[in-house]
């Protein structure tokens, strides 16, 4: 079922932001219900929706057009809201304020037709206002005026009522009828509603969706269910230790509502929407134990986390609560949930396609190499130690209760569950004990489908082999091949259908093209790590042996002539290495510097300074082994070419392990450090400047700027809200921007000498064209990608159009869509319904 408003990374306020990031959507014939303390910004909102405040950041979509960029009138027959305040239309009947909601359809002379008068009549019959409609509106009580309220928001026959407060300042009878209006509303016209409400009981009990904000962010988003947890609305409300008693029970008490209870409430309350779903049986939505399906690849990288991840958000649209999970995954690239806890990042692309918020228990085991022997191993989200390959194969047996323990937690919770495997499931050696392919299936008695990789070639092979390799029990689990990958056109694949079920005995479900998506990937064999073309603006990330989370680049996608490439030698490090794709982009006219193919502002070609073959910015990324990408860096040539560069004042940007990289040295804490035996680092600042200073161990690193890293024990791992302190040198204009993101690193970085804070907080400190940072997401604001690129582009000579930048949450949810949208079209979803 698809949305008829969202909002995308929406920053709402007055004078200052109030909340932020906010992630929304209205469905048709769905409820949305705001809940939180007063002044947290739940009206504001909801002015920002209706367009009487200007959003302060972010994108609000009206059945799927930018609000902004919509007439007042074209908005007005589509969304209306009754607001708390009363309004006061001096000597004004009720039958003329109901009126007013037709203005949007009268035209400019505000003349109503016949049709208007036809719709104003039928609505006061409907709202039962008629024996008021004559009255003074100034004269009725209250909650005659709120019906009339209502009544005039209904006459303007909009796809989307918002209302604010629907029941305050409301005795219990007017409380009731209205919610009964509203609901009558939203069966007969299907349209989608948004309200706050101050009343728990009643969000809890009316709401389909339960959206919490407090701390200037939407704190929790879900079914009133999942929100309604006594700690956590204690939490929001600020009432942990607050004696409730006066106001009697509360719907969030565990302890006071049964199973059977809920059950029956959620059918009554959803009786009549049970026609939604596609599922047939009895075990349809709602109904206990969600249904699974399994996506398993012949190999590494076919494209099984995309495909769970275009499910995700198909499922989702259709109306389901879907969640994804992975039981075991083995990757570099993590995240960090809102309550510090670390997952895979694939699992994280499908909760978001599913519009859930990411959860541990989507990725129970997460293995992070730190080398070619050992990983670090993380259980629910918390680091458990590090093992080499063999210790955990022995301990992976103890994690079974803990991989089942988290699927049960998503399948009492959800209608469907979308599994994704790992690797292949006909790793032979591999497969006693296994957690993560058939094992899983067999759990969760899930269905499975079964994806090639047609780009890499081979794919017969590779489906028919892999099915001919399973054991007959697992070999009936496989209900659908997947050809994924395809260039040209699919009809000329038709036989090839035909002689994979004739091999196989099992149906293609779908061959899905080759869709040009620009979708966080966390394998290591994707295909971003090794471009090899340089872009009008170009960026060189160093490709480290142990790098991750190097999806934080992936917002530079957004501009074709801005380049990101992937460098691992010192000569790869010019942009003479490469053919450049903007030579044939731009003509030779526009590259003064020779092959440095730059287009720049029309100027005499003497005042420009820029070195042919120079990037245009360097950034090294975060790595799960510092000490081991330091040595490589320095063996490599690397760091030499990087001080270079520095020299010309090319802007140099470090995150995470490559911020620790460019200070003067990495140590890893002891008790020896300078005689200190029993501190804790917590001490005095000059204390713990003064320990790195007197101890002469540990690697040196670029010496770009002037801080010390000591290594801890233990990991930070943490949501981050803050703002650029003070940015120095090219990039001084992005100072005072606000920044969203996570940290997820050993050790602590303090200053030595004099140098700027970058990010807030300590998190990040810059000198001249050098900047470091613990923050992951760092470029993921607009404000902020913009300004670098313009700021760069303007110290090199550089023209840089950023005017189609938009947030990094908005364009990854058009990437979602363009996901969800390519796998409709190609994969048969009938077939694959009937599975569930």
């Amino acid at each position: 079922m698809n949305s008829i408003l969202r909002t995308a990374s929406l920053t709402i306020g007055y004078d200052k932001d109030i909340v932020s990031n906010i992630n929304l959507e209205a469905v048709p014939g769905r409820i949305l219900t705001l809940i939180g303390p007063n002044g947290c910004g739940k009206s504001t909102f909801l002015k920002t929706l209706t367009g009487q405040l200007a959003a302060r950041g972010g994108i609000i979509y009206l059945d799927g057009k930018e609000l902004g960029r919509l007439k007042a009138t074209e908005i007005a027959k589509q969304l209306s809201m009754v607001m708390t305040t009363v309004v006061k239309p001096e000597l004004m009947t009720c039958r003329e304020v109901v009126s007013t909601g037709r203005y949007p359809y009268t035209g400019m002379l505000g003349i109503l037709s016949e049709h208007d008068r036809q719709v104003i009549e039928d609505t006061l019959t409907m709202t039962e206002t008629r024996d008021i409609a004559d009255k003074l509106f100034m004269s009725i009580s209250d909650g005659q005026k709120q019906r009339v309220m209502l009544a005039r928001a209904i006459c303007q026959e909009p796809d989307i009522l918002i209302l604010d407060e629907p029941t305050s300042y409301l005795d219990i009878k007017y409380k009731l009828d209205i919610l009964t209006r509203i609901k009558k509303l939203i069966n007969d016209r299907n349209i989608a509603v948004i309200m706050s409400l101050h009343e728990l009981d009643i969000a809890m009990k009316i709401s389909d969706t339960v959206a919490a904000i407090g701390k200037g962010r939407v704190l929790k988003c879900g079914s009133p269910e999942d929100v309604f947890k006594e700690s956590f609305i204690r939490a929001l409300y600020g009432i942990e230790n607050a004696d409730l008693s006066l106001i009697g029970t509360m719907p969030w008490y565990a302890d006071k509502h049964t199973k059977e209870d809920a059950a029956i409430s959620e059918s009554s309350l959803h009786a009549d929407k049970s026609s939604d779903f596609h599922l047939s049986g009895t075990n349809y939505p709602g109904k206990g134990r969600a249904r699974a399906i399994m996506i398993q690849g012949t190999m590494s990288n076919a494209g099984k986390s995309l495909i769970a991840a275009g499910l995700c958000r198909i499922f989702a649209d259709d109306g389901y609560r879907v969640a994804p999970f992975k039981s075991q995954n083995m990757a570099l690239n993590s995240y960090i949930t809102a309550d510090g806890g670390e997952m895979g990042r694939a699992q994280v692309v499908q909760a978001q396609c599913a519009r859930r918020e990411p959860d541990v228990s989507m990725n129970p085991v997460l293995l992070k190499p730190n080398d070619d022997r050992t990983s670090q191993v993380i259980v629910n989200g918390k680091v458990t130690g590090n093992m080499s390959a063999s210790e955990y194969f022995r301990y992976k047996k103890e994690l079974k209760p803990v991989i089942k323990e988290a699927y049960e937690k998503l399948a009492e919770d959800n209608d469907i569950i979308v599994i994704e495997g790992a690797g292949s499931p006909v790793e032979l050696n591999l497969n006693k004990d296994d957690i993560v392919n058939m094992g899983i299936a067999e759990m969760a008695d899930a269905a499975v489908l079964l994806v090639g990789d047609i780009d890499r070639g081979g794919v017969f092979a590779q489906l028919i082999g892999t099915v001919d390799l399973l054991k007959a029990s697992e070999r009936e689990r496989v209900k659908g091949l997947i050809v994924n990958k395809f260039r040209g056109d699919p009809s000329l694949f038709d036989d090839g259908i035909r002689l994979l079920k004739e091999k196989s005995g099992i149906d293609v479900l779908g061959v899905v093209p080759f869709m040009e998506l620009n979708i966080e990937d966390e394998d290591s064999l994707s295909d971003k790590l090794y471009v090899n073309h340089s872009g009008v603006l170009d960026i060189a990330v160093i490709r480290l042996p142990h790098i991750s989370n190097y999806t934080d680049f992936d917002i530079f996608g957004q501009l074709p002539a801005t380049s990101v490439r992937y460098v691992r030698r010192a000569d790869e490090l010019s942009r003479n290495h490469v053919d450049s794709l903007s030579r044939v982009l731009f003509p030779a006219k526009n590259r003064p510097c020779g092959q440095d193919n730059r287009q720049i502002p029309d100027r005499a070609e003497s005042e420009m300074k820029c070195s042919a073959g120079d990037p245009d910015i360097i950034i090294i990324p975060g790595s799960k082994n510092t000490f081991s990408d330091l040595k490589w860096l320095m063996d490599s040539g690397l760091a030499d070419a990087i001080r270079s560069q520095a020299g010309k004042g090319t802007v140099i940007i470090g995150i995470c392990g490559g911020y620790q990289m460019l200070g003067r040295k990495i140590l890893t804490a002891g008790r020896e450090i300078a005689g200190c035996e029993t501190a804790e680092y917590e001490t005095a600042e000059c204390e713990y400047e003064e320990r790195i200073t007197k101890n002469t161990q540990g690697p040196a690193g670029l010496n770009l700027l002037p801080i010390d890293t000591v290594m801890e024990e233990d990991k930070v791992t943490t949501r981050f809200f803050g703002s650029i302190t003070g940015a120095t040198g090219v990039l001084e204009s992005i100072t005072g921007l606000t920044v969203e993101g996570y940290e997820i690193h050993m050790g602590r970085s303090v200053p030595y000498d004099e140098v700027c804070e970058f990010t807030s907080d300590g998190t990040g400190y810059c000198r001249g064209n050098i900047y470091g940072t613990y923050i992951h997401g760092f470029f993921d604001r607009r404000e902020i990608l913009a300004g670098i690129l313009q700021s760069v582009g303007k110290a090199r000579g550089i023209t840089v159009d950023t005017g189609e930048i938009i947030d990094r949450a908005v364009y990854r949810e058009q990437q979602y869509r363009k996901l969800a949208s390519g796998l409709r079209e190609s994969l048969d979803m009938n077939t694959i319904y009937n599975l569930l």
